[in-house]
Formats: C-alpha cells, structure tokens, sequence
C-alpha cells in the first residue's frame, strides 16, 4: 500500500522477490539446510530442457535413417551437423539456476552435443562411407550422455516431464 508521501507502509522490509517456493530440507549430513527450488521457475527451466531433449531425439532418429543402409550420404549429414550446431547453442543458453544439480546437468548436456558435433564432423568427412567402428567422440557423447540422464531423470519425474534414455537423445 503506498501512503500520500509515496512509501509504503513496510518501507525498508524486502517484498517478495520470486514467484517461486524454496523449502529449506536437511542435507545428508544432518547440518545446514539445503534449497530445494520448485515452482514456475522449475517448471519453465526443464521444459525448455525438455524441448531441447526432443529436438535431439529427432535428429537422433534421423542419423539413423540417413546412416541407416551403411552409406552416410553428405547432405543428410550436413543437416544433421547443422541441427546439432543449433542444439548445441540452445544447450549453452540454457538457464537452469532452478534446477536440482542444474549447471552440472547442462554441463553433461554440452559435452554431449560438443562431442556428437565432433561426431558428425567425423562422419562428414568419411562420406560417402561410414565409419566402420565408434569413434572416440561417439564414446565421449555417450557417456555424457549418460551422465546428463543420471541428473535429468529425477528433475523429468519432478516437473511431470518424460524422463530419457542416453541411447535416445
């Protein structure tokens, strides 16, 4: 409420600053409290995760299809590097502050699509061919991507978003 003078009545005490709720749990070792962050701000950081996640998928899918015959031709490649480029920007611009572990998350996430750039890359430059075995980003991407799994399931299950396997994104 502002008074004639233009001051509120509670002038010098902080309103509220987030639209968001932080309720304060013991952490594991039974000394200062940890915040657990949920709310809007949770639910709008994972569901552009979540979206990113489903852009992966496609291109995933599409990797396959174009590498499918044991032929990688260069075109379908390109595009797929290009999307994954794209991806890759998305996942650096990534604000995950209400997010549980989220800057280890987005973390994992960037690696991953670092390495299946370097993948694709990989794959461009062998054209028309395929590469007969893994390549050492392949494994890099995979395991990141495991990782990125390990810290995104619990905050899928949390914000009621679909959890994801590392060999679908």
């Amino acid at each position: 409420m502002l008074w004639p003078s233009g001051s509120s009545d509670n002038a010098g005490s902080p309103g509220p600053q987030q639209s968001e709720s932080v309720q304060q749990t013991q952490n594991g070792d039974g000394g200062t409290p940890a915040a657990t962050t949920s709310g809007p701000g949770l639910t709008e950081q994972a569901g552009k995760v979540d979206a990113l996640l489903t852009e992966m998928v496609a291109t995933r899918s599409e990797l396959g299809t174009v590498t499918g015959d044991g032929e990688c031709e260069s075109s379908g490649l390109r595009r797929i590097r290009t999307q994954r480029q794209d991806q890759l920007e998305k996942a650096r611009a990534l604000e995950v502050s209400a997010l549980e572990s989220g800057t280890e998350m987005k973390d994992a996430l960037v690696r991953a699509l670092e390495a299946s750039v370097e993948s694709n890359k990989r794959y461009l430059d062998m054209a028309p061919d395929c590469p007969s075995t893994a390549t050492d980003a392949d494994s890099r991407a995979s395991q990141a991507k495991s990782e990125f799994v390990r810290y995104w399931t619990p905050i899928a299950e949390q914000a009621g978003l679909q959890t994801r396997s590392a060999d679908t994104i």
